[in-house]
C-alpha cells in the first residue's frame, strides 16, 4: 500500500507532470503530425516544379479546383445529413430502453470494420447502375446514375457512425434531471430538450462535425472502387480520387508528382481553415433559439410524432447504412461458389487484429493525456494550437496520407525497419486523433469544479481522474477506442504505402478483388465483418465489467 501511495505521489508531482506533458506533446508532433504533413516539404524543395507544372497550366488548375470543390460539397452535404438523422438515433440509444438495444448499438459500428474498398463495392452494386458483366443481384436498387449522388450515399455509410458515437457519448454525460426539472415546471419534452440539453453538447456536435466532414473529405479507396463499379462514371473526380489516380500514374510518369503534391497541400490548407471557422461559428452561435412555442412543441412531443421520429431513425439506419454495407452478403449468395486456400487469410486476419489492438492501446495510453491537456491546459495558445493540429491527420486524403507516411518512414532511421512496427506507427498517425477528438470534446463539457473539489478533499490528480472524471467520460473513451480499432482494422492504402508487401486482412481482400476472385473476396469480407462484430461485442462487455469495478 505504501508503495502504491509513493508511486501516486511521484506521478502527481509537478516535475513529473511537466515532463509527461512534454513527452506526450513531443510524441504527437513527431509520430503523428510530422509523418502526416511530410509531403509539405515537397512544396518547399520543389516549388518551381509546382509553378511550371500546375499553376501555369490552366487545364490542370481547372481540373484540380473542380475536383476539390466537389469534395467539399459532398462532405458538407454528408455532414448535414449525418447530423439530421444521427441525433435521433443517438437520443434513442442513450435515453430510451428497448429490446435489442445492445444489438443495434453494435450494428452502428459495423460499417467502420468493413474495408473501404469492400464498402465501395458493396454500396455501388446496391445503389448504382452497373455494367452488364457485373451480374449484380436482381433485387439491388440499381437506379442511381449520378456519380455525385452515389458518392454521397457511400460516404454516409461510413461517416454516420462517427456522428452517432460523438453525440451519444456526450449525451450520456448530460444529467437527465435537468430535462425532468424543466418538464415539471410546465415545459414540453421537446422544449426541455431544445432549450436545456442541446446547448450542453456543443463539444459533441463539433466532434461529430469534424469527424464526419474530415472522413468524407479524405476518403479515397472506397470512392474509387464505387466509381469504377458504376456504369458511365468516367470524368467525375473528387480531390482524393484525383490524388489516387495521379499517385498510381506517377510510378511511370514522374511529371505528375507536382500535381499530386499541390492537390494534397491545397486540400489540407483549405480544410483546416474551414474546420477552424466552423468550430468558431458553432461555439459562438447560440443554440438553440431562446423563443418557445408551447402549443406546437407539446403536440410534437406526444402521440405519433415521436414514434415517427424513432421509426425514421431505424429506417434510415437499415436502408441507407446497413443494407448497403452488408449487400455484399447477397452478392456472395447469388454468385457461383469457388474454392480457395483460407490459410493465408486466417494468418492475415490474426495479423490485422494484433496490429489494431496494439495501435488502440497506444492511442488510449497517449491520446487520453493529450486530450486532457487540450481541455484543461492553462496555456490557451498551446492547447488551441494542439486542438487544431489534431484535426490534420483526419482531413488528409488516405492516398496522400499513405504517400506521406511511406516517404517519412522509409526516409527515417530512428525506428528499425521492422514491417509490423512501421505499420503500427503509421496506423497510430491516423487513428490517434480519433481518441483525442472524442475525449477532448467530453472533458470540455465537464465542469472543472468537480476535479477541484476532489483536490481540496486531498485527492491527487491521478485519483481525481480515476474516481471523478473517468466515470463521466468513459463512454467517449469507448467511442474513441472503437473508432481507432475499426479504422486500423479496415485500412488498406496507407498500409501498402508504408510496407508494400505486407498482407493484412484488408490487403488480402483487395488482392482477391484485383485478381478477379470476387466470390472469395466477398466471402472474406463477410468473415471479417463477423469476427469484427464479435470483437466489438467483447470490447463492450469488458468495458461494462470495468465500469462496475470502479
Amino acid at each position: 500500500m505504501k508503495r502504491i501511495d509513493s508511486v501516486i505521489d511521484f506521478i502527481s508531482g509537478r516535475n513529473f507532470r511537466k515532463g509527461w506533458h512534454v513527452f506526450i506533446i513531443a510524441f504527437f508532433l513527431i509520430f503523428v503530425i510530422l509523418p502526416t504533413v511530410y509531403i509539405l516539404t515537397y512544396a518547399y524543395t520543389e516549388w518551381s516544379a509546382i509553378e511550371s507544372g500546375v499553376l501555369d497550366n490552366k487545364d490542370t488548375m481547372d481540373l484540380i479546383m473542380g475536383s476539390i470543390a466537389a469534395s467539399f460539397e459532398i462532405a458538407a452535404i454528408v455532414t448535414v445529413i449525418d447530423f439530421a438523422v444521427g441525433l435521433p438515433m443517438a437520443w434513442m440509444l442513450v435515453r430510451k430502453k428497448f429490446r435489442g438495444k445492445n444489438f443495434v448499438d453494435t450494428l452502428i459500428d459495423m460499417p467502420l470494420a468493413v474495408p473501404t474498398a469492400a464498402l465501395g463495392f458493396s454500396s455501388a452494386i446496391f445503389w448504382a447502375t452497373t455494367p452488364p458483366a457485373m451480374n449484380a443481384p436482381p433485387f439491388a436498387f440499381g437506379a442511381i446514375t449520378s456519380p455525385m449522388l452515389l458518392i454521397i450515399l457511400l460516404h454516409i455509410v461510413f461517416s454516420y457512425p462517427y456522428m452517432v458515437r460523438s453525440l451519444s457519448a456526450i449525451l450520456e454525460q448530460i444529467d437527465e434531471t435537468y430535462e425532468i426539472a424543466g418538464q415539471t415546471l410546465g415545459a414540453s419534452k421537446l422544449t426541455a430538450v431544445r432549450t436545456i440539453t442541446l446547448p450542453l453538447f456543443r463539444a459533441g456536435l463539433i466532434t461529430g462535425i469534424i469527424l464526419c466532414f474530415s472522413r468524407s473529405l479524405s476518403e479515397t479507396g472506397g470512392t474509387m472502387i464505387a466509381l469504377a463499379t458504376m456504369a458511365n462514371s468516367a470524368g467525375f473526380n473528387t480531390g482524393p480520387t484525383l490524388i489516387g489516380t495521379w499517385k498510381k500514374l506517377s510510378a511511370t510518369n514522374p511529371e505528375l508528382v507536382p500535381q499530386l503534391a499541390f492537390v494534397s497541400i491545397l486540400l489540407i490548407i483549405v480544410a483546416l481553415v474551414l474546420l477552424i471557422v466552423l468550430k468558431v461559428v458553432v461555439m459562438k452561435v447560440r443554440l438553440p433559439m431562446g423563443k418557445v412555442w408551447p402549443t406546437p412543441e407539446k403536440i410534437l412531443s406526444r402521440g405519433l410524432v415521436p414514434k415517427l421520429k424513432d421509426g425514421s431513425a431505424i429506417f434510415f439506419l437499415a436502408v441507407f447504412v446497413l443494407i448497403p454495407s452488408f449487400f455484399i452478403f447477397t452478392f456472395v449468395l447469388t454468385s457461383s461458389p469457388s474454392v480457395g486456400d483460407w490459410g493465408p487469410f486466417a494468418g492475415s486476419l490474426g495479423y490485422s487484429f494484433l496490429i489494431a489492438a496494439v495501435v488502440t492501446a497506444i492511442d488510449l495510453g497517449l491520446g487520453i493525456p493529450l486530450a486532457m491537456y487540450i481541455a484543461r491546459s492553462g496555456s490557451r495558445k498551446v492547447s488551441h494550437a494542439l486542438d487544431v493540429l489534431v484535426n490534420v491527420p483526419l482531413i488528409v486524403p488516405t492516398a496522400a496520407l499513405g504517400f506521406s507516411l511511406g516517404q517519412f518512414w522509409t526516409d527515417q532511421s530512428l525506428i528499425p525497419s521492422v514491417p509490423m512496427l512501421l505499420i503500427i506507427m503509421a496506423h497510430v498517425a491516423f487513428t490517434y486523433p480519433l481518441v483525442v477528438r472524442n475525449v477532448a470534446g467530453a472533458v470540455e463539457e465537464i465542469d472543472p469544479s468537480y476535479e477541484e473539489t476532489a483536490r481540496t478533499l486531498g485527492a491527487k490528480p491521478v485519483q481525481g481522474f480515476r474516481r471523478v472524471l473517468y466515470p463521466m467520460i468513459k463512454s467517449s473513451i469507448l467511442a474513441g477506442a472503437i473508432m481507432a480499432f475499426t479504422r486500423s482494422l479496415g485500412e488498406t492504402g496507407a498500409t501498402q504505402a508504408v510496407v508494400s508487401d505486407v498482407v493484412t486482412a484488408p490487403v488480402y481482400i483487395v488482392d482477391l478483388v484485383n485478381s478477379g476472385q470476387y466470390y472469395l473476396a466477398g466471402l472474406a469480407c463477410i468473415i471479417l465483418i463477423i469476427v469484427s462484430y464479435a470483437a466489438m461485442l467483447l470490447l463492450r462487455y469488458v468495458t461494462k465489467k470495468k465500469r462496475g469495478a470502479i
